[in-house]
C-alpha cells in the first residue's frame, strides 16, 4: 500500500518530482567528480608540475668550501669533492625509484672564451638523454628492510631532456659521448656573437681547445650565458675521467602536510622506530633524499625549498578549493530540492489536511513526504554517479591528458549523499506543513 501510494503521488506530480531530481543529479554528480579527482588530483598535478624542474639537488659530502655562482661551484682544487655518475643508476634502487622521474648529472669549470684574455664563462657539462640503467642482479629495495633482486636489467634514459624539457636548441643536441661540440647559451652568443657552425675557442688552465657550435640552447635561466658540452667534454677538460659536481633530480613527492599528523614537525632524530618506519616509507621529499643519500655514496640531497615549498602550498590550496567547490555545489543542490519541495507541499496542503483529519500523526505524514524524498535520493545518486563518473573521465582526459575514474568506493558515497540531499532539502518543507492545524489546510490557508 505505502509502495503503490508513494508511486502514485510521484508520477502525479513528476514534474515537481523531475526538478527535485535534477537538482540532486546535479549536485552528486559534481561531488561524485570533483571528489573522484582530488583523489589524484596531487598525483597529477605533482607530475605536471615536475615538468617546471628538478626538486632535489645533490652534492658530495664533503668539508670542502665552495661558492656557488650561476650554477658553478668554485672551490679550491685540492678540497675538490664529485660523485661518480656511475652510481646514479642505483637512484633506481630505492624504494620510491616510480617516483624518480628524471635525473641529470652536471660538471662545471670556469674558462675564458675568445683570442687574448677573453671572456671568463662557465663550461658545463651534462648528460643530455643519456641511455643507462641497472644490470641484472641490481638490488632494489622493496619494503623499509626488504629487498630483492632484479632478474633482468631495466634501461632508461636520463639527462636534461627528462628534467628541463622546456629547453629550446637552435641547431642540433650534441650526443652524450660528443667531446668536440656544444651548446651556447642564448645571451651568451648574442655577446659573443656567434652562431650554429662557429668555431668557439676556449681556454682552461693554460691549455686552448676549439669546439663547434653545436646549437644555441634557450633556457630562461643562467644557463643561457654559460657553454654548455657532453659531460666527457668537460671532465676531459679539466682532467677527469669521471665525476660530477652536481646532480638534480626530478622526484614526484607529496607536501609534507599529507604526512600522518603525529610526524608533522617531528624531528628524524626524535622518531620512535615505528614512526621512523612510517616516514620512511612515505612519499615526501625528505623521505625520498634520504633514500638518495642511502643509494649515492658520499652524497648530500637538499630539497629545492623555493620549488618544494611553493609547490606543496600550491597543491594544498588546489586540494581546498575542489573541497569548497564541492560543499557548494552540495548546498546549492540542497536549496534547490527545498524549493521545489516546498511547493509540492503548498500544492498538498488539503491532501495533508485530510490525512491528519483522518487520524494521521505528524510522523506518519512526515515519513511518507521523506520517504518521496528518499526514493528521488536513491534514484538520484545511482544517476548521479554515473554522470560524475563520466565528467570525471572527461577532465582527466582533457585536461590532465591520463585516465581519472571514481572507483565503485564512490557509488555508496553517491548515494548517502543523495539521499542526505532530498532528506535536508524536504526536511524544512515537511516540518512547515505538518505542524499546521488540519482544519485550516483543508481550507487551503
Amino acid at each position: 500500500m505505502t509502495w503503490r501510494l508513494l508511486r502514485e503521488t510521484l508520477w502525479r506530480r513528476r514534474g515537481r518530482a523531475g526538478l527535485a531530481l535534477l537538482a540532486i543529479v546535479v549536485g552528486v554528480s559534481l561531488a561524485v567528480a570533483l571528489l573522484g579527482i582530488s583523489g589524484d588530483i596531487t598525483e597529477k598535478m605533482g607530475r605536471e608540475l615536475r615538468s617546471y624542474g628538478a626538486n632535489i639537488s645533490v652534492t658530495p659530502r664533503s668539508e670542502r668550501v665552495s661558492l656557488d655562482v650561476g650554477g658553478v661551484a668554485y672551490s679550491p682544487p685540492a678540497s675538490a669533492a664529485y660523485i661518480d655518475e656511475g652510481e646514479l643508476a642505483k637512484l633506481k634502487t630505492i624504494f620510491w625509484r616510480n617516483n624518480i622521474l628524471g635525473f641529470a648529472p652536471f660538471l662545471s669549470a670556469p674558462v675564458k672564451v675568445g683570442e687574448g684574455n677573453g671572456v671568463a664563462v662557465a663550461l658545463t657539462g651534462a648528460w643530455f638523454e643519456k641511455q643507462t640503467g641497472l644490470a641484472a642482479g641490481s638490488v632494489v629495495r622493496t619494503a623499509f628492510s626488504e629487498e630483492t633482486v632484479v632478474r633482468e636489467g631495466v634501461s632508461f634514459k636520463a639527462g636534461v631532456k627528462s628534467v628541463f624539457p622546456w629547453w629550446q636548441v637552435k641547431g642540433r643536441w650534441p650526443t652524450d659521448d660528443d667531446r668536440e661540440s656544444v651548446l651556447v647559451g642564448a645571451s651568451l652568443a648574442r655577446r659573443l656573437k656567434v652562431e650554429v657552425g662557429d668555431t668557439l675557442p676556449v681556454e682552461y688552465g693554460g691549455k686552448a681547445y676549439h669546439f663547434q657550435v653545436a646549437g644555441v640552447v634557450t633556457t630562461g635561466g643562467f644557463e643561457d650565458d654559460q657553454i654548455i658540452g657532453s659531460l666527457p667534454l668537460v671532465q676531459g677538460v679539466m682532467g677527469l675521467h669521471h665525476g660530477a659536481s652536481k646532480v638534480v633530480v626530478s622526484a614526484m613527492v607529496l607536501p609534507e602536510e599529507k604526512l600522518a599528523p603525529e610526524l608533522k614537525g617531528k624531528r628524524v632524530e626524535d622518531m620512535a622506530p615505528e614512526e621512523y618506519e612510517i616516514w620512511y616509507c612515505s612519499p615526501i621529499i625528505e623521505a625520498v633524499s634520504r633514500q638518495i643519500e642511502e643509494a649515492i655514496p658520499g652524497s648530500q640531497a637538499l630539497p629545492i625549498r623555493q620549488i618544494t615549498e611553493a609547490e606543496g602550498s600550491f597543491l594544498m590550496k588546489l586540494e581546498g578549493l575542489i573541497v569548497l567547490v564541492t560543499l557548494f555545489a552540495l548546498a546549492i543542490a540542497v536549496l534547490g530540492v527545498m524549493a521545489t519541495l516546498h511547493t509540492a507541499v503548498l500544492e498538498r496542503r488539503a491532501e495533508i489536511g485530510l490525512m491528519k483529519a483522518l487520524g494521521a500523526q505528524n510522523s506518519q505524514v512526515a515519513v511518507l513526504f521523506l520517504s518521496e524524498a528518499g526514493a528521488l535520493g536513491m534514484v538520484g545518486g545511482i544517476a548521479g554517479y554515473a554522470l560524475g563518473t563520466a565528467l570525471a573521465r572527461f577532465i582527466g582526459a582533457t585536461v590532465f591528458n591520463s585516465v581519472i575514474s571514481p572507483g565503485l568506493v564512490f557509488f555508496p558515497l553517491s548515494l548517502a549523499l543523495a539521499v542526505a540531499i532530498s532528506i535536508l532539502g524536504s526536511g524544512l518543507p515537511v516540518w512547515q506543513a505538518v505542524k499546521v492545524d488540519p482544519i485550516k489546510l483543508m481550507r487551503g490557508r
